[in-house]
């Protein structure tokens, strides 16, 4: 969802943007976990899950809620792949199909492989990278940087190096800091 209006926003401003790996549950086991068992406990705020839902049906994505919740870790190897292979864009909204719509568990290397294909990548060269760990260590950076940075949810959306957006928001709030710091209306 986050993609999506960051998409929306660089067609109004003159905006590059660049992704980096967060996760939510660092801690995760690398098989996932169910999510019923992840989710012991976690109370969400009521109408949470519904307004998740509605602001997906906005963006055009039907989410479901899996049955995995995946470690997302070779999934933000394969993102780094997949930047470096030009297809960044193609292959993030294919993932997030992946998991929130199709209910696949994107911590699988065939997963991944699969989706890197569909999008016109080497899903056999994104297999050996993922294999040797080639994206391991700028993954590992992007995490300690976004954790000093103290990033604590996704997406966050970083305004000129200064200003952050948390969260599912409105795409109206994106559109408010965009047009302010282009305009130049904020200062640090």
């Amino acid at each position: 969802m986050g993609l999506v209006r960051v998409e929306r926003l660089s067609e109004e401003f003159d905006v590059e943007f660049e992704a980096f790996a967060f996760e939510l549950r660092p801690g995760m086991p690398p098989e996932g976990m169910a999510r019923k068992e992840a989710s012991r406990g976690r109370v969400y705020p009521p109408g949470y899950l519904d307004n998740m839902r509605q602001m997906a049906a906005d963006s055009g994505i039907d989410m479901k809620r899996p049955a995995i919740i995946p470690n997302t870790r070779k999934a933000h190897e394969a993102t780094e792949f997949a930047k470096d292979g030009g297809a960044l864009l193609a292959f993030h909204r294919a993932v997030f199909k992946a998991y929130w719509s199709d209910e696949q568990n994107i911590g699988e290397i065939e997963v991944l492989c699969r989706v890197a294909g569909e999008c016109g990548l080497n899903s056999e060269a994104l297999r050996q990278a993922l294999a040797d760990g080639r994206y391991a260590e700028r993954v590992q950076e992007q995490l300690a940087w976004g954790r000093a940075a103290g990033i604590t949810g996704v997406p966050t959306v970083v305004f000129n190096g200064r200003f952050a957006v948390v969260g599912a928001q409105d795409s109206e709030v994106f559109r408010d800091v965009g047009r302010h710091v282009v305009e130049g209306r904020v200062s640090a």
